[in-house]
């Protein structure tokens, strides 16, 4: 059986379809390129804004146009809030939920059912106790056939490992359709994390990003409660030479502790989402912390780290929103260490509180304002990365080529990345020492030592 997958939204996403992908070589199918002729087309959908929404029907429409009567299965966070929607696109074969997701193999390959399913897919469940892990630090070159597992091009080495230590979500942000979608929060047992680590580490893989949907709430469920500091005082101490990068936490979820980690087997990188710099629209958004707050610990951060990258997301037009608020969100952007911004415009959620708020804000202004926080971030980004000129820095070679250059690239423990002078293939997956000579808008420019 011919499998092709496509995947829209985060890596939450990402990370189940490579466990999928896994599932589907153990048992003998071949997966072939998204544009390419298959049996099955499975689409991994997002939900989480109304364009995401778009994107996913265009791409199953996409995938049934170029069928020609294969079977086409819908999945992932559109698919758990909106699947009487996608039934009714003509052509649509199978809608799959979330908490159904697991499910796909043995539904298209039904003479396997009792063989026991990929540990990689347990974490899915409403009630697992495995870690996912993904595809460890091998990949298939994506653009040749498998069969059963085996390909007829080498396997590479990938440059980092994702390691789902935590599923749902149990805040109630008043916009955000993510806890419909994924359920409450769901944490793996320690020591199924650590098991999973060590063989990514055992693997040499040069980096391993801890992910899930709210991994700040990690180990709060549990019948042994723990948290994510303790679980990085764990980790820490196994990683050998890989590295530890986190995936997006709250502001109010960083400890003293984990601030400590940075540098120290942490990468200098933290994504911490903003949403708003005002206090009335926090409050309107149900989010936990004040602007006072989330300024005074990214300048913490900053002044107790040097170098680290700081991320955030920012979500303009919310209901309410008007020119005074969105202007205390530029000053607190401009003001803060921040060096990278996910801008995204507001967009009403069926099921939220949120879509039914009066003051919505037209979309000719949502975008204005979008564009000016990309502006101002992309302009402290171009900043931040100017501080490193001149400096050492050690870099994870990825297999990226600028193609304007030639040059292979890679990333900093935090999150720069550098256009590589000497990189050659078999540097891929290696972390190597560079040194920053020039910084352009498009990247940083390096040579190795």
């Amino acid at each position: 059986m011919r499998i092709a997958f496509t995947t829209l939204g985060c890596k939450i996403n990402q990370f189940e379809t490579d466990a999928l992908q896994r599932e589907f070589l153990s048992r003998g199918s071949a997966i072939v390129p998204f544009d390419a002729e298959a049996d099955v087309y499975i689409i991994n959908t997002c939900s989480v804004t109304e364009k995401s929404d778009y994107q996913s029907r265009r791409v199953i429409r996409s995938a049934i146009r170029r069928g020609n009567g294969a079977k086409v299965v819908v999945t992932g966070c559109y698919a758990e809030t909106r699947p009487e929607e996608i039934k009714k696109i003509p052509g649509v074969g199978v809608v799959i939920g979330n908490r159904e997701k697991t499910m796909i193999p043995e539904l298209l390959m039904p003479t396997f059912r009792g063989q026991g399913s990929h540990p990689a897919l347990a974490l899915a469940r409403p009630a697992f106790a495995q870690a996912l892990i993904s595809a460890g630090c091998r990949l298939v070159n994506a653009g040749c056939k498998l069969v059963g597992g085996q390909c007829g091009k080498a396997l590479h080495t990938k440059t980092r490992g994702f390691l789902k230590i935590q599923d749902g979500c149990d805040n109630q942000c008043s916009y955000c359709i993510v806890p419909i979608a994924r359920g409450g929060s769901r944490s793996a047992a320690p020591r199924e994390v650590m098991h999973a680590f060590e063989r990514l580490v055992e693997d040499g893989c040069p980096e391993v990003v801890l992910t899930g949907i709210h991994i700040g709430a990690y180990g709060s469920d549990l019948k042994q409660s723990t948290t994510i500091t303790e679980m990085l005082k764990a980790l820490i101490p196994s990683r050998g030479r890989t590295r530890i990068r986190l995936s997006s936490i709250e502001p109010n979820e960083i400890t003293r502790e984990m601030i400590g980690f940075l540098g120290q087997g942490l990468c200098r990188h933290l994504h911490v989402p903003l949403q708003s710099g005002d206090d009335a629209i926090l409050g309107s958004m149900k989010r936990s912390y004040t602007s006072r707050f989330y300024l005074e610990l990214l300048e913490n951060i900053a002044k107790q780290v040097p170098g680290t990258a700081l991320g955030a997301d920012v979500m303009v037009g919310f209901p309410g929103e008007g020119e005074k608020e969105f202007q205390s969100t530029m000053r607190l952007v401009e003001q803060s260490p921040l060096s990278h911004l996910h801008v995204f415009c507001y967009s009403p959620r069926p099921g939220t509180s949120a879509a039914g708020m009066r003051n919505q804000v037209p979309e000719p202004i949502k975008k204005e304002r979008r564009e000016a926080l990309r502006t101002l971030g992309m302009k402290k980004n171009l900043s931040f990365r100017k501080m490193h000129l001149k400096s050492e820095l050690k870099v994870v070679v990825e297999d990226k080529i600028n193609p304007d250059t030639g040059l292979l690239t890679g990333l900093t423990d935090n999150y720069i990345r550098v256009h590589i002078d000497g990189a050659k293939t078999e540097h891929i997956g290696k972390e190597v020492k560079i040194c920053v000579k020039d910084v352009k808008e498009q990247g940083n420019f390096g040579s190795l030592l």
